[in-house]
């Protein structure tokens, strides 16, 4: 089993802050490129951290709903790159502001372990 302080240190190749859904298409579009440069390698990493309050039930599904947003936007775009979709994520309260949200190539599954 994995603990949020294991995810909080997991070593990613570069975090995005998402806090509004005008900033999918270039957050998609930047991930989407990393991805199809770690395609072959099997090295993608790449954490992306969601607003979060603790008393505002409106901040924290608007942080699903921009998660689930992105999500869908990668897979169209990977698919669109004719790769297949190959990540394994975890979804994890980051800190007291953020919810965090890692995407990764399974094969780094053992880095965690």
């Amino acid at each position: 089993m994995v603990n949020t302080q294991q995810l909080r240190n997991f070593k990613t190749d570069f975090t995005i802050s998402l806090s509004t859904f005008n900033d999918i298409p270039s957050i998609s579009k930047k991930i989407i490129e990393h991805y199809s440069k770690c395609y072959s390698k099997h090295n993608f990493a790449v954490r992306v951290l969601l607003p979060r309050e603790k008393n505002s039930d409106n901040v924290n599904l608007k942080s699903k709903k921009l998660g689930h947003q992105l999500q869908s936007e990668l897979l169209f775009g990977i698919r669109k790159a004719k790769q297949r979709p190959n990540l394994k994520e975890f979804r994890y309260i980051h800190d007291e502001e953020h919810f965090g949200w890692i995407l990764f190539d399974p094969s780094l599954s053992d880095l965690l372990e």
